[in-house]
């Protein structure tokens, strides 16, 4: 196990939320961790888990545009354009459903897979190359840490089960509350216009 962590001294998820915010749900297959927060991020940069190398979850979920690219339709990796433009990812924790073209995705450890592998329409274009992803995994000295780090019970972390419990988690985290409303909830009569 990565640094002597086991699961029951891999530090919990620390929710740092406004009283008014509900803790989101979470599965209870994949609890929330701060290194599965932190490999998530890491994952959702990377532009290797796209067959050219040149798109990573974030070519599509901009965070300045509030985790979306500002697109009516999307490109995809290999120049493809999607039906429809990528949603925000702000607050997503909190959504009942992920997507618009599969409303049937009601678990972001679900909804990774279709960008990844998915063919009709190509967006990120690993389908068939999974060995590729895991490979990477266990081969690249941050990444093998990092998974072990995040998923220290596990005999095998280099999964693609683990990396999409690792987006999961860190889009989980995506949670906007540092707003003028916010203030006004949280007792600021003056934050409001």
């Amino acid at each position: 196990a990565g640094a002597g962590c086991t699961a029951e001294t891999v530090p919990e998820w620390e929710w740092t939320l406004p009283e008014h915010f509900p803790v989101p749900s979470v599965p209870e297959d994949n609890p929330m961790t701060q290194a599965k927060v932190d490999l998530g991020r890491y994952l959702f940069y990377d532009t290797r888990l796209s067959v050219n190398n040149e798109m990573s979850c974030a070519t599509c979920h901009i965070q300045s545009l509030a985790f979306t690219d500002g697109k009516a339709k999307s490109d995809g990796t290999t120049g493809e354009i999607t039906p429809r433009g990528s949603m925000s990812l702000v607050n997503i924790a909190y959504s009942s459903r992920l997507t618009w073209a599969n409303h049937l995705l009601a678990r972001l450890e679900d909804h990774a897979l279709s960008p990844l592998f998915g063919e009709d329409p190509i967006e990120m274009g690993m389908s068939g190359l999974e060995d590729r992803i895991t490979t990477l995994f266990a081969t690249d000295p941050l990444y093998a840490q990092m998974f072990v780090d995040a998923f220290p019970d596990d005999d095998n972390p280099y999964s693609i089960t683990n990396l999409t419990r690792a987006l999961a988690s860190f889009q989980r985290a995506l949670i906007s509350y540092d707003t003028p409303f916010d203030d006004y909830m949280s007792g600021d009569p003056d934050a409001l216009s």
